[in-house]
């Protein structure tokens, strides 16, 4: 186990980690991740709620170990709703972690703005946007996500929100204190874009599956709460933990792990008094440049 941690740094890829591996040392490699709540001390008698999450994912951080969450690259869902458009304008990576969605997007162009509760993480995804060329297109700061408004991130406004498995870091008595405090930052008509794991783990002991979490989410994201569903699908979530895939009786190890998650995207709706705004701004914009263009037509006839 020694020399699995340390043959394994934050520095070398998931791929390249778990590649140098031989069959036996694989096998310790994944278990060290399998077992990585019983290692912080998480037992199955442990009341896990998000404050004790949080303890343990800032441990996890602190200790310069792997993180089980860090695969070095964009999540393939986080690319696929890229692609389909999903993104607009400034966006907030909630829970940005090391940064690695933030700064995919913004080799896609795009402005992001980063939060995550550990300085650890920031820190990481400062060096890893300063490296990868896109510093200037990525900002990072400390926040507690159930503090947003006593943050330096306090009274900006996003078109769109990004939540790659932040939401499931909080307990469900706590996640609309989390969406309270998220929501406020997105503009009329902006979109949250989310990807909440859904197998269950010793963190995310509140969790039934797909299926109850697609129910869940209907009740987080109603309506009643100025949210609209625009999409929800199944996708996959990739995760640090090496896996052992058996084919046709052939054995082999994967570096990563394909976790069930689901995508979903909820807008929150332009208010009607938000709607009276845009419209008298844009019949304002269309009356003065009518009027422009008069006393151009004028100008040009005498």
């Amino acid at each position: 186990l020694v020399k699995t941690e340390s043959s394994c740094r934050r520095s070398n890829s998931a791929i390249d980690c778990a590649s140098s591996f031989n069959q036996t040392e694989m096998f310790y490699y994944a278990n060290y991740y399998l077992n990585f709540s019983k290692l912080l001390g998480i037992t199955k008698e442990s009341k896990v709620d998000f404050q004790t999450s949080q303890k343990h994912i800032l441990e996890m951080y602190r200790s310069g170990k792997e993180i089980p969450w860090d695969v070095r690259k964009p999540q393939p869902a986080l690319e696929d709703a890229e692609r389909e458009g999903l993104f607009k304008g400034l966006v907030l990576d909630a829970g940005c972690g090391f940064g690695d969605n933030a700064i995919f997007l913004a080799k896609k162009g795009y402005k992001v703005v980063g939060f995550d509760f550990s300085e650890e993480a920031v820190e990481i995804a400062k060096d890893r946007a300063k490296k990868s060329g896109v510093e200037r297109d990525c900002e990072f700061f400390q926040a507690d996500a159930l503090n947003l408004d006593k943050s330096p991130l306090s009274g900006r406004k996003f078109q769109t929100i990004l939540d790659s498995a932040c939401l499931q870091c909080f307990d469900p008595k706590t996640q609309n204190d989390y969406i309270n405090n998220i929501a406020p930052m997105l503009e009329g008509g902006g979109a949250l874009v989310l990807l909440v794991v859904c197998n269950q783990s010793q963190l995310r002991s509140w969790c039934r599956g797909l299926r109850w979490m697609e129910n869940h989410l209907n009740q987080l994201f109603c309506a009643e709460s100025g949210w609209m569903i625009k999409d929800m699908l199944h996708t996959v979530f990739l995760e640090n933990i090496p896996m052992v895939r058996i084919n046709k009786g052939v054995r082999s190890f994967e570096p990563v792990t394909p976790s069930p998650c689901l995508r979903m995207v909820a807008v929150r709706p332009v208010r009607s008094k938000q709607l009276q705004v845009v419209v008298v701004a844009s019949v304002l914009a269309l009356a003065a440049g009518g009027l422009l263009l008069l006393l151009r037509r004028r100008a040009g006839a005498r």
